[in-house]
């Protein structure tokens, strides 16, 4: 085995730099796909507890649109945080406890009163910006296996 000079090891480590700030780079997605939820999650919360009848239709085919094509994107992300999942099983169960907190409390006993569905739209949304403003572990990426399959 050769012993790489001093020139061809800065060269190296050069590389690997760029390598490590390009995958960083690439795998931001996942904050920008929380947030999308967060705001969303404000939105239907908004529409399905002042929204009445229509309001209930319009935010139910929105979540449904909306969760299609956030995981049509998700899929096709080529870099992957190490942690994903338990980011997501965190940012999403937090977010599902106080979605359906909500809608059964604002359902049953604060129906069309925005004092309670207002900030209840925003408190939904909170695991799900806690966990994309968070450090989200060490930046330590891998590729995903769609990016190492087949590709040459």
């Amino acid at each position: 085995m050769d012993v790489p000079t001093g020139a061809e090891a800065e060269t190296a480590l050069a590389d690997a730099r760029t390598a490590r700030v390009s995958l960083v780079a690439a795998g931001l997605w996942f904050r920008t796909y929380l947030l999308v939820f967060a705001a969303a999650s404000v939105l239907v919360v908004l529409l399905i507890g002042l929204g009445g009848q229509s309001g209930r239709i319009i935010g139910t085919t929105l979540w449904i649109c909306l969760v299609a094509a956030m995981s049509w994107w998700a899929a096709r992300q080529r870099v992957v945080l190490r942690g994903y999942k338990r980011c997501s099983i965190v940012a999403f169960g937090g977010w599902g406890l106080l979605y359906g907190a909500t809608l059964l409390l604002g359902e049953y006993l604060f129906t069309d009163d925005p004092a309670f569905w207002v900030p209840a739209a925003v408190v939904t949304a909170i695991p799900l910006v806690l966990v994309a403003r968070s450090p989200l572990g060490p930046i330590d990426w891998r590729r995903s296996k769609a990016a190492t399959t087949s590709d040459p």
